[in-house]
């Protein structure tokens, strides 16, 4: 806006649309208030989870600290684990989320409306699918979250039910920190695993070479017993051979006793081992299947006879897996004193007189052998060390504060939503009061019409109370009466006012000069729309020039609704549209004019209502001579006119017009309706014509500058 608002006139806008902002402001806030109780209350539990970044190990009492530097990244790292599809697809798989009211798959009010219209419904969705969306509705109801620059780990879950948004924020936190050390466990095994690889390669390389040194021994044993001139080395040979040929013979025996033991083959086991108590339990066994045979198959004697002979067999069983026990372990014993005797070998090749190459490479095959030893050595420790690791594994995140059961829910926050409701509602109320004081609703200052019609304001006219009212000689005398009744009053200062402008107008802006110099000024009076004061302003400003002592004339030129007659209580003899539209019956021109009562203004009255199209009458010939005759006779010629808005009348009549006065109802009259009037008549009008306006009616409490001393002029 072109006009500067001042902290007063803000004041006065609001007076103005107090009605509109409080109307605004109250519908907001009860459609907020339904609203808001309306929803579903939800409530958020929350549990805190605290990462601890220091490297923990219980196999080793010091823990080590982690990087100051890389904890900020570590924190978020964790944020983003914790709020993965992985832990949350375990949540909700632990939940059995799936079938859940709230976030499983159900029923939607579309599928109902549907199957109610009878409309087939989408195919349900597959296993995947249905995962997939209850994944995506538990994903908006977590908040995951970390405390500032802080260790904690904020974890909220929101829900309808508040016992499950509790349980669900733990059952979450619980499942993080689960996951984290299968995670940690895993990562250990997979190492063991790789360890436990590299032991048995290792294991492998040890029996290798030591089959390798043997084989060298054994190979070249003859030449080395020639090269060291040992008897003993001879000796040690043969006391090897011997043991492996024992040893030979026994793995032999027990390969063929577990055969028999297998087989239940208890006289072949009896005849190999030789042993008293198994020849006595194999006596008595053959004593109970005489007797079995005796007795027959079906009879009870028999039935218990199977069951001695069952137990004897056991028995037997029992007696010859201890003694193949008790062979197995002199075959140990065997291979334990093989292992001895080629140790002997070994130290005594080790410790003769032979060549230097011959050393060198026994020695070289021992150093390989020492190695593959030593380093299966080391694995097995780490792969033992690993082992303890697995079971002992802790966590590297730990729950500080367990979730609650929310008492209270956490959307909607009622006090939040309307406290910002009354914020929005007088920010928009105060909005629709600018848009109507000032592009929509009426004018009320003078800056608004100058800037949105473009025309001077020439006065503002008050609206009438009782204290004026009463000085009319009568409740049905018309306001401009006040122009002889009460001269110092208000209104008719506002009219004199008005006079005073236009007389400025017509200096500042002189009309062209016409044939007859002293040919009066027709001054046009009208409005945009209906019962906006016109006509009473335009007899109130003729009055206002017959009380100077000018000849003034008032053409009623509404001759769709007349109405000064009304205003001056006079009856005309003859109708003005009768005359215009050239009927014979009519009287002429001089028998319509009448006098005003209270002045010495003379008046041309319409009568009655036309009941045709009047614009073909005022845009004609007979009008014109009428206007300019006018001209002619009076100083002033005032013409009320129809509104613009509605009738066409007052447009065409604009042509005749060396002044316009257009009257605008105080905030009543559309700002659309008055710049769309003022437009058309700035196209129809005399180019020199000029165009002021006139506030009607205002409120005298909101009347500032000049038109507040009233009472100056009235003590």
């Amino acid at each position: 806006m072109d006009a500067e608002i001042d902290l007063k006139g803000i004041l006065g806008l609001m007076r103005r649309q107090l009605w509109l902002i409080l109307s605004t402001i109250a519908a907001i806030l009860v459609l907020t208030i339904i609203v808001t109780y309306s929803l579903t209350p939800k409530y958020t539990a929350t549990s805190l989870v605290l990462v601890d970044t220091s490297t923990k190990n219980l196999l080793d009492s010091d823990n080590v600290l982690s990087n100051p530097n890389a904890d900020n990244s570590r924190v978020e790292s964790e944020v983003g684990i914790l709020k993965s599809d992985r832990i949350l697809l375990n949540v909700v798989s632990e939940n059995n989320l799936v079938s859940d009211s709230e976030f499983g798959i159900g029923v939607s009010l579309k599928d109902r409306i549907l199957s109610w219209l009878r409309i087939p419904l989408p195919p349900a969705p597959s296993g995947e699918e249905a995962l997939s969306r209850v994944l995506t509705a538990f994903k908006s109801a977590i908040t995951v979250s970390r405390s500032g620059l802080t260790y904690l780990i904020t974890v909220g879950v929101v829900s309808r039910d508040p016992e499950k948004a509790a349980k669900l924020a733990n059952s979450m936190s619980d499942t993080y920190i689960r996951e984290q050390i299968n995670a940690k466990v895993a990562v250990t095994l997979t190492k063991r695993d790789t360890i436990q690889k590299q032991a048995e390669a290792a294991n492998a390389a040890i029996v290798e070479n030591e089959r390798n040194f043997d084989t060298y021994i054994t190979s070249n044993i003859d030449r080395l017993e020639k090269q060291t001139n040992s008897h003993g080395l001879t000796t040690l040979r043969a006391e090897l051979q011997k043991v492996n040929r024992d040893r030979a013979t026994g793995l032999g025996r027990i390969e063929s006793l577990q055969k028999s033991l297998q087989a239940q083959d208890f006289s072949t086991l009896v005849t190999q081992l030789g042993s008293d108590a198994l020849n006595a339990l194999q006596r008595q066994r053959e004593g109970l299947a005489t007797r079995i045979a005796a007795a027959g198959d079906n009879s009870t004697e028999a039935i218990s006879l199977r069951e001695e002979l069952a137990k004897v067999d056991k028995s037997l069983a029992s007696a010859a897996s201890q003694e193949v026990n008790t062979l197995q372990q002199s075959v140990n014993n065997y291979q334990q004193q093989a292992n001895e005797v080629r140790q002997k070998i070994r130290s005594t090749v080790l410790q003769s007189n032979l060549p230097a190459e011959v050393l060198t490479e026994i020695y070289s095959l021992q150093q390989s052998s020492e190695i593959a030893r030593n380093q299966y050595q080391t694995l097995l420790s780490r792969l033992q060390e690993l082992d303890a690791q697995a079971s002992l594994q802790l966590p590297d995140s730990r729950v500080v504060s367990a979730a609650l059961t929310p008492t209270l829910p956490s959307f909607p926050n009622s006090k939040l939503i309307l406290g910002l409701s009354l914020i929005v509602s007088i920010g928009i109320g105060i909005g629709l009061a600018i848009l109507r004081e000032y592009f929509i609703g009426g004018f009320v200052s003078e800056n608004q019409i100058e800037a949105v019609l473009k025309v001077p304001l020439s006065a503002i006219a008050p609206r009438q109370v009782s204290d004026d009212l009463h000085k009319l000689a009568s409740p049905s005398s018309s306001l401009s009466d006040l122009m002889v009744t009460a001269p110092l009053s208000l209104f008719s200062e506002s009219v004199r006012r008005l006079r005073l402008t236009l007389d400025q107008q017509e200096r500042k802006n002189p009309a062209p000069k016409r044939q007859d110099a002293d040919e009066g000024k027709i001054i046009m009076v009208s409005s945009a729309l209906p019962a906006e004061g016109k006509s009473t302003m335009a007899l109130s400003l003729a009055r206002a020039y017959a009380l100077t002592g000018k000849r003034a004339l008032l053409i009623d030129c509404d001759l769709r609704k007349p109405s000064v007659n009304k205003h001056l209580n006079l009856e005309p003899n003859h109708d003005f549209i009768d005359y215009l539209r050239q009927d014979r019956n009519s009287a002429t021109l001089t028998s319509l004019i009448m006098r005003d009562p209270l002045s010495n203004l003379t008046v041309l009255l319409g009568g009655r209502r036309s009941d045709v199209a009047t614009d073909e009458l005022v845009m004609s010939e007979k009008m014109g001579r009428i206007l300019a005759s006018a001209r002619k006779h009076f100083d002033y010629v005032i013409l009320d006119t129809p509104p613009i808005e509605p009738v066409v009348d007052g447009l065409y009549l604009s042509r005749h017009a060396d002044m316009i006065v257009f009257v605008i109802k105080w905030a009543s009259t559309s700002q659309s309706s008055a710049k769309r009037a003022v437009a058309a008549l700035k196209e129809n009008k005399n180019p020199d014509a000029g165009i002021v306006t006139l506030l009607n009616q205002q409120d005298r409490t909101k009347m500032s500058g000049n038109y507040s001393y009233s009472g100056y002029y009235t003590e």
